[in-house]
């Protein structure tokens, strides 16, 4: 395999690990305090809430996923739940 290729190669696969660690999807903060996403394809769901009070987090179904003390990790969890895979470590609700 040429360097170039390979260089091609490894330059594609840390794009799809650094893309796998951030929030998926557009996202629009249409009032204060209510983010909405979605992608090209489909409705990812919705955020409420302030850093003060933290983020509840809701799916494509309305359905609540857990309250988070960061936005971005409460994006994380949205996009997961509406793609239907299993939620990542550091996309658990933090409760309490």
């Amino acid at each position: 395999m040429s360097t170039r290729i390979r260089n091609a190669a490894k330059a594609v696969t840390s794009a799809r690990v650094r893309a796998a660690s951030r929030p998926r999807g557009l996202w629009v903060e249409v009032e204060p305090g209510f983010h909405v996403g979605n992608d090209r394809r489909q409705f990812l769901g919705s955020i409420t809430g302030t850093p003060l009070e933290g983020f509840r987090a809701f799916g494509p179904q309305s359905d609540f996923l857990g309250q988070f003390d960061d936005l971005d990790v409460a994006k994380v969890a949205v996009a997961t739940a509406a793609s239907g895979a299993v939620a990542a470590p550091e996309a658990e609700p933090q409760l309490g």
